[in-house]
């Protein structure tokens, strides 16, 4: 069982501060008597002496001093602590820890992050891409506290909220003969060299929605991390590349680059945001899902 504990330091620093037990005991809401027997039933338990006498004062021992030292040390952060935690029950303060399991959207949260740590000085935000057992399991591990992707898997204790819509196109160069298309067939890419981020192709939509379904496959699948570099690429014939119209139009004046429709029809998908249900109540948690469903 623990001898020393938070009100003995308490009572050490009020008696040191006020130099007399009445004093010390108005400030802790205790009566002297009761101040009396608490003093003498602590240097029983601890086996050593923290006052003596010296006429009508009490004058601090050595372990006394030290004890004071620690007291005034250790208090100041119990009470920080108590404060950073009444914060976070009320949703105040930590760490919105984002997972991402969409490459492009990298520029979309950007737009969202910024006015957010604005209405949230004392949130800090961190950002990861890569999980130990993916991105449903960082959830389920409490690695990550949200997850931003394109394909949501629902299992209980999850939920996910769509926070914006786009289409998928195909993007090419100035060069390319099918820049002016209407739209694209799968077919039509059996030659060429598609550029993706590095990312297996069972997680490209580019493969599960347009090129596997006709049993085609590009001629090389080329890995670029950035999309930038991806799009330096493209716009200088290189490859060609399946990504978020949105991302198209935001790179337009800084790359010639060509959106095309992938089949007739179109490839429609969303954006959805994983959390924990158990988070629901976290109101900074909870802003950061509106702020990214208005933007």
């Amino acid at each position: 069982m623990s001898i020393l504990e938070r009100s003995h330091l308490a009572i050490i620093q009020e008696v040191a501060r006020e130099g007399s037990l009445t004093a010390a005991g108005a400030r802790l809401n205790l009566t002297q008597p009761a101040l009396s027997h608490s003093i003498r039933k602590l240097e029983t338990q601890l086996g050593v002496k923290i006052w003596r006498r010296e006429g009508r004062s009490l004058v601090l021992t050595q372990a006394g001093e030290w004890l004071l030292s620690l007291a005034n040390r250790l208090l100041p952060q119990f009470t920080l602590a108590e404060d950073r935690l009444e914060q976070f029950a009320h949703g105040e303060r930590g760490t919105l820890r984002i997972g991402m399991e969409c490459h492009p959207c990298y520029q979309w949260l950007l737009k969202v992050v910024s006015p957010y740590l604005e209405r949230w000085p004392k949130v800090d935000v961190d950002v990861r891409q890569k999980f130990q057992f993916g991105g449903i399991g960082a959830l389920f591990s409490n690695e990550i506290d949200i997850l931003v992707t394109p394909d949501p898997l629902y299992k209980p204790g999850l939920k996910f909220t769509p926070v914006f819509d786009y289409e998928l196109v195909l993007v090419v160069g100035p060069q390319h003969p099918l820049r002016d298309a209407r739209y694209v067939l799968p077919d039509q890419l059996i030659g060429e060299t598609l550029i993706t981020y590095p990312v297996p192709p069972e997680r490209l939509d580019i493969y599960t929605q347009f090129l596997q379904p006709a049993g085609i496959g590009p001629r090389q699948q080329k890995q670029i991390e950035t999309t930038d570099i991806m799009l330096v690429m493209v716009s200088h014939g290189r490859g060609v590349a399946a990504l978020p119209r949105w991302l198209v139009k935001e790179y337009a004046s800084r790359f010639e680059l060509y959106p095309i429709r992938l089949g007739i029809n179109g490839i429609a998908k969303q954006i959805f945001l994983g959390y924990r249900e158990i988070d629901e109540e976290i109101q900074y948690l909870d802003d950061f899902i509106e702020f990214a469903g208005m933007d």
